[in-house]
């Protein structure tokens, strides 16, 4: 008799649309309350169909990119698993910014940033109305000022000389 091993699972991603550790906490509540809520009908009515609750568009995106079945215990408990090791360990960036950030730039913006840094990167975004333009990007131990107001500070002296080439030029 031979004895076939079991395929390991496919590792798990998350959609674009999850990008920040609030929404990771929210997903992992939104599974434990489903647990809770499977195991309520299970206990109240014996052999009946189970049904979900209604789920988030983010659970349902979560869901659907990694062909999941919450109705099975072994899928929640991967995904929940899952979901505490990315709050654990995914690397997490803050992004200011001087204004929101468009939903389509923000999903383009991780769409980046999980193909170049990591798979489950997250990011907080922060608002900085005085940077003017750009963003300011902080890690747990580095700090980028792509501002336009850094970009002044740094080049203020060609800005004072072109200012002064332009005013002391010939006047008509």
């Amino acid at each position: 008799m031979e004895h076939k091993a079991k395929a390991a699972a496919p590792p798990l991603r998350l959609p674009v649309l999850v990008n920040s550790p609030r929404d990771i906490g929210r997903l992992a509540r939104e599974i434990e309350s489903i647990n809770e809520t499977l195991l309520q009908l299970k206990l109240r009515k014996g052999g009946d169909e189970l049904k979900l609750p209604k789920t988030s568009y983010l659970l349902d995106r979560l869901i659907e990119l990694n062909k999941l079945n919450l109705l099975h215990a072994t899928d929640r408990q991967r995904l929940l698993q899952f979901l505490q090791l990315v709050k654990q360990q995914a690397p997490l960036l803050h992004i200011s910014f001087s204004a929101d950030p468009s939903p389509a730039f923000m999903e383009k913006l991780m769409a980046w940033l999980r193909q170049e840094i990591h798979p489950a990167t997250l990011v907080t975004v922060g608002l900085q109305p005085n940077i003017g333009a750009g963003c300011i990007v902080r890690t747990t131990n580095r700090r980028f000022d792509f501002s336009l107001r850094e970009n002044f500070t740094k080049n203020r002296q060609m800005l004072i000389s072109q200012l002064v080439a332009i005013n002391e030029g010939p006047r008509p």
